[in-house]
């Protein structure tokens, strides 16, 4: 969703230079760790996923539903043929799911190397609370699946997301899609840590 990837992908690049923490501090320092191989690993990692993953995902969702993905925030969203400006509103989303990956795996980097990872887990941790309160705050959009206008106008009129097959298999889907990659990269940043290079 739109409201939520771009700063699920900087706690996701932020909670893998936590995870790596103690190869990161054995083998490089705060001056040189934006040369150093750990750094062009674990930053290849995290701008793979909102290539690969998660920004495909959200393709396809602004495609199939655009209300939904947006959670009908506004008509500019969806409103894209013929619109090249509103068009560039998705293109936008999807360049700051890098730079929000990449953001949060560089202020790990430096937050561990400054002996900081307390206020990094802080960090990424409100981030995501924030983004949970800011979910639930658009509530019935993350559960009522229609056009913007429909919901503007009745939302409650609007079926549930597990009652349009497609979509709740469509979701399902991509979630795994989106969370096993999701997984195996934070198993290995965090085996990183057992093995500083």
């Amino acid at each position: 969703m739109v409201v939520t990837d771009i700063q699920a992908c900087f706690a996701a690049g932020a909670l893998f230079a936590d995870l790596a923490a103690p190869a990161i501090v054995a083998s490089t320092d705060a001056t040189t760790f934006n040369r150093s191989a750990i750094y062009a690993r674990l930053r290849q990692r995290m701008l793979l996923y909102p290539a690969v993953f998660l920004g495909p995902s959200a393709t396809l969702f602004m495609l199939a539903w655009p209300g939904w993905e947006t959670q009908y925030l506004g008509e500019s969203f969806v409103a894209t043929a013929g619109n090249p400006w509103n068009a560039a509103l998705f293109g936008t989303f999807l360049l700051l799911l890098a730079v929000g990956a990449w953001f949060g795996n560089w202020v790990g980097f430096r937050w561990v190397l400054a002996g900081a990872r307390t206020r990094l887990r802080m960090l990424y941790a409100s981030i995501l609370l924030v983004t949970g309160v800011l979910l639930f705050a658009r509530w019935p959009a993350p559960v009522r699946l229609g056009s913007y206008h429909d919901f503007v106008g009745r939302p409650e009129g609007l079926p549930y997301v597990w009652e349009d097959g497609t979509f709740f298999m469509s979701f399902c889907t991509l979630t795994l899609y989106c969370a096993v990659p999701l997984a195996v990269f934070g198993l290995l940043a965090y085996r990183e840590s057992r093995a500083p290079s």
